[in-house]
């Protein structure tokens, strides 16, 4: 992204989301634990202002950081997160705990793939960011239970720019690559959604369904 929009972003990030969280999430990174970039943070707190949902579905908790934005920013909202890791698992149900947020999030551990059969249905809003590689089996799944007027924020969706072919990917990563232009089709593809990608962040993808 252009390095003048980023610096507005990141301004206006510090205006829209809690320092204490932003200090708390620049730790865990600086401890190597994924966490969502600031510039895509503050778009997803964006749109999900802008939608106003009652009930949230995130996939790929890490360790609470994006969870604990959505709500205290969304006050009526609850949220049912599915983590894949039993540390993030557990890390994460404490800040939810420290935060005062314990009892407004459904914590499901497991593989989202298998989890997301247990969450129930009846989305506003799907935060999409865990393995990327599964986004495109996820689709179809995520689909079923979110409303219609709901909307689907996926995260890392240009991954690294090795998505655009701008760089060329390590061999480790062609899955992911593949995979993620194979979800994007989709998501593009699909009469019921509409969408745009953007390159916030790691790249960001917005689908509303129609």
């Amino acid at each position: 992204m252009n390095a003048f929009v980023l610096d507005l972003l990141e301004k206006n990030a510090e205006l829209s989301i809690d320092k204490e969280l932003i200090e708390m999430r620049n730790s865990y990174r600086e401890d190597g634990v994924p966490t969502i970039l600031t510039d895509g943070l503050n778009e997803l707190l964006l749109i999900a202002n802008i939608k106003q949902p009652k009930k949230i579905l995130e996939l790929g908790t890490s360790v609470g950081c994006s969870g604990i934005a959505l709500l205290k920013s969304l006050p009526d909202a609850v949220l049912y997160t599915v983590e894949n890791r039993e540390n993030s698992f557990l890390t994460a149900r404490e800040n939810f705990r420290k935060a005062g947020l314990e009892n407004r999030v459904y914590q499901f551990l497991g593989d989202a793939l298998e989890k997301i059969d247990d969450v129930g249905n009846g989305f506003d809003f799907v935060f999409l960011d865990c393995n990327k590689s599964k986004y495109k089996d996820l689709f179809p799944k995520i689909k079923k239970i979110m409303n219609t007027g709901g909307v689907l924020f996926a995260d890392n969706v240009l991954f690294r720019g090795y998505v655009t072919g701008e760089v060329k990917p390590p061999h480790r990563f062609n899955t992911i690559k593949n995979n993620m232009r194979k979800f994007l089709d989709m998501i593009t593809s699909d009469r019921d959604f509409i969408t745009t990608i953007s390159d916030v962040g790691d790249g960001v993808s917005i689908s509303y369904k129609r």
